[in-house]
């Protein structure tokens, strides 16, 4: 249906000349409805702050995820596209990173059955028939217990001085009565065009908190401008943490144990054990005594300090090392961080290669 769609309105006189941009993003004509800055006011003046104990989900729809790529893609040959810690990520995906490590919250990527082309002059011309005739995309896959999330953020590059016709499709699938819908997206030079009154529009029942509009450039550089926007909407992470310790080979090391629903199941089976053998003075990973049932969404990045727990092999791992070295900092599996080595990691240079690891409450939690 969708390449008909092309055929069709290659035939007629080209009449509309924004596009979605090389990548995710381009140069478009302002469109005075919004300006797209951080400062816009999307929501209800009147609108509160969020409960810090908000159950969060951070969904975002990008090319990076739905375009099949090759493997070696160039980073500088899409706007959409960059780099971080030797793994290609697209724009969207790194903000939506942004905001999961300032707030927490659960990542979904929203991706459609049908992946889009990776010429992007078809692609631009498919966005155009996708608007005109307000089809919306089936998407792949559904987020589950939905019921569950109060806070739901929404990224998107902007297209055609708008959202994707993917973002209405997302928000269309589920009942957002009650919920609280904050846009985020990245741009090429104009903004968030029309794309917040369209977010608003689409989650129906749901109040809007101030959106945030990146240039897809200063993506790299834009951490702490997230950071500053979550304040002004009023959205901080819980501090929820349990200290818990790690003890081996003699040695005890300090931690932070997150407060998820994962975290918690696993910190269920303390103290545990599990023997852990070193990998590329990076971490120390091995099997779990028990598969957790409480699976989120993984990332392939991590933190020097982090605690992760890995769904394809169920395997708990400590990184201790080498997150920004290109060569070691990719990883080929998803892993969930559950907390984070708070002690100094210099000691884990010098342990052996293979040590059984104990995780225990700390003494004044148990």
């Amino acid at each position: 249906m969708r390449w008909r769609w092309i055929a069709i309105i290659l035939l007629l006189p080209l009449i509309i000349f924004t596009g979605c941009g090389d990548g995710d993003n381009e140069p478009q004509p302002v469109v005075p409805e919004q300006s797209g800055s951080a400062d816009d006011d999307l929501g209800d003046e009147d609108s509160t702050a969020i409960s810090e104990n908000s159950k969060t989900l951070i969904a975002y729809f990008s090319r990076w995820g739905n375009t099949p790529y090759p493997a070696d893609v160039d980073a500088s040959t899409g706007a959409s596209i960059q780099i971080r810690n030797g793994v290609r990520q697209g724009t969207t995906q790194i903000i939506a990173g942004y905001i999961q490590s300032a707030v927490g919250g659960d990542i979904h990527l929203i991706e459609t059955e049908t992946a889009y082309p990776i010429d992007f002059d078809v692609v631009r011309e498919l966005n155009h028939s996708e608007m005109a005739s307000n089809y919306l995309p089936p998407l792949k896959s559904k987020v589950e217990s939905m019921d569950g999330y109060e806070v739901v953020f929404v990224g998107y590059p902007v297209w055609a001085t708008d959202a994707p016709q993917a973002i209405k499709a997302f928000l269309s699938s589920y009942d957002m009565s009650g919920k609280t819908v904050i846009p985020f997206c990245t741009h090429d030079g104009y903004g968030a065009g029309r794309s917040y009154s369209t977010v608003a529009e689409a989650a129906v029942g749901a109040s809007t908190l101030e959106g945030i509009a990146i240039l897809a450039s200063e993506v790299p550089e834009a951490e702490d401008r997230v950071k500053e926007w979550l304040g002004t909407i009023g959205i901080e992470r819980a501090d929820s943490s349990m200290s818990v310790t790690v003890s081996v080979d003699g040695r005890t090391f300090e931690a932070e144990w997150y407060d998820t629903p994962l975290a918690n199941e696993i910190r269920a089976m303390f103290p545990l054990k599990a023997i852990l053998g070193r990998y590329g003075n990076r971490e120390y990973y091995g099997a779990m005594p028990t598969r957790p049932q409480n699976i989120e969404e993984g990332q392939l990045t991590f933190k020097n300090g982090d605690i992760t727990y890995c769904p394809t092999n169920n395997t708990i791992a400590i990184f201790y090392g080498q997150a920004d070295d290109p060569k070691m900092g990719k990883l080929s599996m998803g892993i969930i961080p559950v907390g984070r080595v708070t002690s100094s990691l210099s000691p884990f240079d010098e342990m052996g290669s293979r040590l059984e690891f104990t995780f225990d409450n700390a003494a004044s939690d148990n």
